[in-house]
């Protein structure tokens, strides 16, 4: 067989699975491409040449539009992971616990407590006082990373020789909880303060919280605890309004004021979860001296679905409670993962850490390392932190009013009777009995991906799976069972050649065929079985006699 013949016979095979595919598929419209309406007692009536194009252009229109619905659905699917949705109005507040409130004093340094400090500079290491001050003032930068005076950065060795670094003199110089929160009610009883008040260590400073769930001990310390933590269990409350709330007293003492990180006095507020890393998106509101500030706290709790394990984490871009990963650990959120990344960046450029993130391995100081200055220029700055949200995340919207007292002397029946015209009053409380649930869900997960092009599918072009199964089964056996059945056709039409003669001699044999074996209903019977066309209308004729010469394979009529 030479290339022609290969050609040719590969050209008829794929003509032939075509035109076989096209007339029994269960895809709807491609058998009027080839074929034509079928009738009862009748083969396909073949289409004019119009009309099949007409229905070719039917079925590309309808391939083209299935390929453009998948490829739509396709593309939801990937930039479209999650979608959250309301899941309740009326969630009940006494299922979520109440948030923490942080408060800061504005002013770092306390000047009655610096003056000691200072006399004892000034008497026992010959300072000037004005040195001596300066040193003192310059440790708030320390939490506002401000620069500083080099003068006072070659006297810092001073403050080492004393016993000092930058985390115990911050502490001893900051103004102690007992003394800023004077006042404290929770669900309108009062309660001595320093049973609900911490100390904690933020990147503001050292600040007074309540209802958090550690004293915001060091992370290096914590990711080196060999023990297990008490999982702390926050406040909840079962009703809402200012009776129902915190509200305290706050004394900032202007009087004290010596390194203040604002213009002006106060102490600023941080609404927060109580497993969470106060940090700046967490502030609300700055309590003066003078005014009264309500703040209405509204939750938002988000709560993911089991349908959010079957997605990626790569595309939901939050991780799962059950995930095993370092970041998902308990009371996972997301300042802490950007604390503690930024906690690692700032060791891997300088090799010292913050006051707040104190550890005892490092060393904290004004002064800047000079060999580290030649080294930083070849560092890209920036922080790197594959920092992701829990899934399910509780939020608080705070509404704020802040109102200023105008007389000089004002009784509080909100604190007992007090005089609490010097003082700041700040009230938080739940806005509402119910707030809205939100649910994160899977948009769509692979099952519903599969079932969503297969009725695109379906819907286009009248497809299955087994009009996959056909395509398949067309295009890979078919033609190779075709291509043998064709040559096995041949081999027996090569074989057969009979000749069928009209007249023969009367005096040929016919004993040996029964009476009526070669008559013209017979044959005519035997062709229609065959499946060739046949007159409509048959004429009996008589029984005639037949001769059949075996030798030359020779059918005889006699009439």
């Amino acid at each position: 067989m030479n290339l022609k013949q290969v050609y040719r016979t590969v050209r008829d095979t794929f003509r032939s699975v075509v035109r076989n595919f096209c007339e029994n598929t269960s895809l709807h419209g491609l058998r009027y491409v080839y074929g034509g309406e079928r009738t009862e007692d009748s083969l396909p009536q073949r289409n004019s040449g119009m009309l099949r194009m007409i229905w070719l252009l039917v079925c590309m229109v309808s391939f083209g539009f299935t390929m453009l619905m998948g490829l739509i659905a396709w593309v939801r699917f990937r930039t479209t992971p999650t979608i959250t949705t309301i899941e309740t109005m009326t969630y009940p507040i006494w299922n979520i616990p109440f948030p923490a409130v942080t408060v800061c004093n504005i002013n770092k340094i306390d000047k009655r407590k610096a003056k000691v400090i200072i006399d004892r500079l000034v008497t026992e290491y010959g300072l000037s006082e004005v040195n001596a001050t300066g040193l003192l003032v310059a440790q708030a930068s320390l939490v506002n990373f401000e620069t500083v005076n080099t003068t006072y950065i070659e006297l810092e060795y001073v403050l080492g020789k004393m016993g000092w670094n930058p985390d115990k003199l911050l502490l001893e110089l900051s103004q102690p909880c007992e003394e800023l929160i004077k006042v404290c009610y929770w669900l309108g009883s009062e309660i001595p303060c320093p049973k609900i008040i911490r100390r904690t260590r933020t990147d503001n400073g050292f600040c007074c919280s309540y209802n958090v769930d550690r004293t915001m001990q060091p992370l290096l310390a914590e990711l080196n605890q060999t023990s297990p933590r008490v999982p702390y269990r926050p406040k909840r409350l079962s009703g809402a309004g200012r009776h129902v709330g915190l509200s305290i007293l706050i004394d900032v003492e202007p009087d004290t004021y010596m390194a203040p990180t604002k213009s002006y006095y106060g102490a600023e507020v941080y609404i927060h979860d109580s497993a969470d890393f106060p940090s700046d998106a967490d502030f609300e509101h700055v309590a003066q001296p003078g005014w009264d500030v309500t703040m209405s706290v509204i939750p938002l709790p988000i709560e993911s679905s089991s349908t959010m394990s079957q997605v990626p984490e790569s595309m939901r871009k939050c991780f799962l409670p059950e995930e095993s990963s370092a970041q998902s650990r308990e009371n996972f959120n997301l300042n802490v993962c950007m604390a503690e990344c930024r906690l690692r960046t700032i060791l891997n450029l300088c090799n010292c850490t913050p006051f707040y993130y104190a550890d005892l391995r490092y060393f904290y100081s004004l002064r800047t390392d000079d060999s580290l200055d030649v080294e930083l220029h070849d560092v890209e700055f920036g922080m790197d932190c594959e920092c992701k949200p829990p899934c399910s995340v509780l939020n608080y919207n705070v509404q704020t009013i802040a109102s200023q007292r105008k007389s000089k002397r004002f009784v509080s029946a909100n604190f007992g009777g007090r005089n609490v015209s010097m003082y700041a009053t700040l009230n938080v409380h739940f806005k509402d009995i119910y707030c809205v649930k939100y649910k994160r869900d899977a948009y769509m997960t692979w099952d519903s991906l599969v079932a969503t092009f297969g009725g695109i599918f379906g819907l286009c072009m009248g497809g299955s799976v087994l009009s996959i199964v056909e395509l398949i089964y067309y295009f890979t056996i078919k033609p190779f069972t075709l291509y043998q059945s064709q040559r096995k056709g041949k081999r027996i039409t090569s074989n057969r050649n009979a000749l069928v003669r009209p007249y023969v001699s009367r005096y040929d044999s016919v004993s040996q065929y029964p009476v009526g074996y070669f008559s013209r209903r017979n044959v005519l019977a035997r062709e229609r079985s065959a499946g060739r066309k046949q007159i409509k209308q048959c004429v009996p004729v008589k029984k005639v006699a037949t001769y059949l010469d075996p030798q030359k394979n020779t059918i005889s009529f006699i009439y």
